[in-house]
């Protein structure tokens, strides 16, 4: 047995008015302007974030949108990673830390927003169902402003989970858009197709992956899909296109012959991605291909606000395993868009 369980949650916040177009101020105003999310456990009698234990085959990601809908009722959309925290398992629910060298608990946490009522029922069919939280579990589910919810929160964990989600705020996160890059699912080698290339479709392993993707995508909700009209890239997309009801815009820039021809249009449409979705702090979902994610990747590592985070973004092939993406996170600066955060996006396929 494992001496560390594993856990998940968010701190969910919430515009009190209406969300402004673009989140412009500093971050001490914003701070006013949203509401987080706490729960109030009666097993423990305390005030926490809503979190709960992974699953069996299940990501971190995942646990925390699904524990956050069983504890709250609320379909939530990650944002930008906050961090992790660890303490001793005897030590859950207690008001007073005591140290221990037993088993551990160790929960990570998103940034996180409400998923909207439309986009969350599209997003129920694979989060699965979502009802008000049981009341032996969570008794009351409260929305307060950062400084009252410092005052509220029980542990001093919770409380250095909320400056990490400050420090964020501060980055511009509040403002943040999210492109989801995929690269599509395991695919018939070339050697054993005889067909033009661009119809060569995945096999049932790169299938699998696909729907397994699902799961995952869902953690970040994205509004849009885009892909490259090649066969491998739409099979590896329209598994969640077809669950979640959307549909599919096809880029011919993403094709590896049309990026091979010319790479710099392809790199002039990604720059017009990331200004639209910058504008309309929307999440967007690209998938393409290997030889192309090279080339892109190349074109944004320098938006990366640190050295730590550019080297997420591989510089060699295969740059990344297929049926995989990466979510990153983009704030608008005075010198331009910048990614302050990326996650590695990687389904459990059993």
């Amino acid at each position: 047995m494992s001496r560390t369980v594993e856990a998940a949650g968010a701190i969910v916040y919430r515009w009190q008015t209406s969300r402004p177009k673009l989140a412009a101020g500093n971050s001490h105003d914003l701070l006013k302007e949203i509401r987080l999310c706490l729960v109030h456990r009666p097993k423990y009698d305390d005030w926490s974030w809503p979190k709960g234990k992974v699953e069996a085959h299940e990501t971190h990601a995942h646990t925390a949108v699904r524990e956050v809908g069983e504890e709250t009722g609320h379909v939530i959309r990650l944002g930008a990673f906050l961090g992790e925290t660890e303490y001793p398992l005897a030590n859950e629910g207690k008001h007073k830390s005591q140290r221990g060298n037993g088993r551990r608990k160790h929960i990570d946490y998103w940034m996180a927003s409400l998923a909207g009522e439309d986009r969350a029922d599209r997003l129920k069919t694979v989060i699965g169902r979502v009802s008000r939280p049981d009341p032996d579990e969570v008794d009351e589910v409260v929305w307060l402003p950062p400084k009252a919810a410092r005052s509220r929160l029980t542990h001093a964990s919770d409380k250095q989970i909320l400056d990490l989600f400050v420090d964020r705020v501060e980055q511009g996160a509040l403002a943040a858009s999210t492109i989801i890059v995929v690269r599509h699912g395991k695919s018939i080698a070339r050697k054993d197709w005889s067909g033009d290339d661009a119809q060569r479709p995945l096999t049932p392993k790169g299938a699998a992956a696909a729907y397994a993707l699902n799961r995952e995508l869902v953690c970040w909700a994205p509004d849009q899909l885009i892909s490259s009209p090649w066969t491998r890239c739409l099979q590896t997309v329209r598994p969640f296109a077809a669950e979640t009801d959307q549909d599919i815009t096809q880029a011919d820039c993403l094709t590896e012959t049309a990026f091979a021809e010319e790479p710099a249009l392809t790199y002039a449409w990604v720059d017009a991605l990331i200004a639209d979705s910058l504008t309309t702090q929307t999440t967007t979902l690209v998938c393409m291909h290997r030889p192309v994610l090279g080339g892109v990747f190349d074109h944004l590592r320098p938006l990366c606000a640190s050295k730590s985070l550019a080297r997420l973004l591989p510089a060699r092939t295969p740059y990344m395993p297929t049926g995989t993406a990466l979510a990153l996170h983009f704030v608008q600066e005075a010198q331009g868009p910048h990614i302050i955060d990326i996650q590695k996006v990687r389904p459990i396929v059993y």
